[in-house]
């Protein structure tokens, strides 16, 4: 039985792999699918960084970009299955199936006029406002400001302006104010400001937006902020005075299927990660973990309130006792395969035993036969044992003194049939 041993230690080394490669399999890093758009967009800009960053640092995540064509595509990109991951302009869109997992950027909105000119959103009835951006949140956005100062929405209308016709725009009077959505550091913020102030001649008007707390309380995604004193560099402080207005929140959302361990990692490896990606997409320096103490219609998925509350769990306690459980199952099954080779190797001996009692029966019976049809059976049943001898010795199962017993056996059945059939031709 040479082979009982090597079987053992094979399987045990099938087991001991098997186990391995459980393991490179966990701590291979997890791919997902971020959905982000349109393509000339800071959000895209930071989603490649980060890409980079974390392939970069060898982080236990990988991200793959999905190009949509704005906020609504994306959204439906997460709730279709479509991506793993969001970053949406909530106000615009928001995957029904997404909880949040990080707030990327907030901006501000700014409506600005050369000074001497509206003061107040009131001054801007049956006139028209310049959008940077030609798309329905930042429209939507001047027809909530319009209905709260008591206007008929209809009464201000949006134009389409690039920041290059601004100052022209507004010095032939087809435009009277310029409203402007972005983040309050931005470029494009900063630029359209100067180009108003210069339009005023160094003058400008930052018009406060009215009751941003009771627009807050109709429309939950956005948020009553103020642009504070000074916020803008100049002779002068721009604006002179805190000016009330709103915020809209750009956030990553993950499906709410992702298994909470994962987007506790992921949130945890992103916010770690802002720095680095800051280096290459300044805009990340903004980014955020969600408020938990704010009351929003965008839930906060379960992982991620996992990782903010500390309540993480390592490596080895998450599984940890699948570790357990492998070590004590080896243990169980090299035990059974000890047993069963044990089994087998008894059950292999005594057939032995009973080939080797089988001929020398037959030995006995050849030298009592009665005719040849006796002997011919006779040598049927010894060649069948020689048959038996040969498959045994070729597995190894049959060792020198084994083969040498069943060859003397063998010799002598033979030996005592040709014998007899002499004696009965004879």
């Amino acid at each position: 039985m040479r082979q009982s041993p090597l079987a053992a230690i094979a399987v045990l080394l099938a087991l001991i792999g098997l186990s391995v490669l459980a393991y490179y399999l966990m701590t291979q890093p997890i791919m997902l699918r971020v959905a982000v758009g349109p393509v000339a967009n800071e959000n895209v800009r930071t989603v490649t960084a980060a890409i980079q960053t974390l392939q970069r640092e060898r982080e236990p995540f990988r991200l793959r970009l999905v190009l949509t064509e704005g906020a609504a595509q994306s959204a439906a990109a997460l709730d279709a299955g479509k991506a793993d991951l969001a970053l949406v302009r909530t106000d615009i869109a928001y995957p029904r199936s997404g909880a949040s997992v990080a707030v990327m950027h907030t901006d501000h909105l700014i409506l600005i006029a050369p000074g001497g000119g509206a003061a107040r959103v009131e001054d801007l009835a049956g006139k028209a406002v310049g959008l940077l951006r030609d798309h329905s949140g930042n429209r939507e956005l001047l027809r909530i400001i319009a209905q709260q100062a008591g206007l008929d929405p209809a009464a201000i209308t949006p134009v389409l302006v690039r920041q290059a016709e601004v100052r022209q725009g507004l010095e032939q009077g087809r435009i009277a104010a310029m409203l402007v959505v972005g983040p309050i550091t931005g470029r494009q913020v900063f630029d359209t400001v100067n180009i108003v102030t210069e339009s005023g001649q160094g003058d400008i008007n930052f018009i406060p937006i009215p009751e941003t707390n009771a627009i807050e309380q109709r429309h939950p995604l956005l948020e009553a902020d103020t642009i504070v004193r000074g916020s803008f560099s100049g002779p002068r402080p721009r604006p002179e005075k805190d000016t009330p207005t709103l915020t809209v929140s750009h956030q990553l959302l993950a499906a709410k299927t992702m298994a909470d361990a994962t987007a506790a990692d992921f949130t945890r490896v992103l916010l770690n990660a802002k720095l680095q990606i800051a280096a290459e997409a300044p805009l990340a320096a903004r980014m955020e973990a969600p408020d938990q103490e704010k009351a929003s219609p965008i839930p906060i998925h379960p992982g991620t309130i996992t990782y903010l509350d500390g309540q993480t769990s390592t490596f080895l306690e998450r599984y940890g006792d699948w570790f357990y459980i492998g070590i004590m199952g080896l243990g169980l099954s090299g035990s059974g395969l000890a047993a069963w080779l044990s089994v087998r190797g008894r059950q292999a001996r005594n057939q032995m035993m009973e080939q080797l009692a089988g001929l020398d029966r037959l030995l006995a019976a050849a030298r009592a036969a009665p005719d040849e049809a006796a002997l011919g059976a006779i040598d049927g049943e010894t060649d069948r044992i020689f048959a038996y001898t040969l498959q045994e010795t070729a597995r190894s199962n049959l060792d020198a003194a084994g083969v040498m017993a069943f060859n003397m056996a063998l010799s002598q059945v033979r030996d005592a049939v040709s014998t007899r059939r002499k004696a009965i031709s004879g």
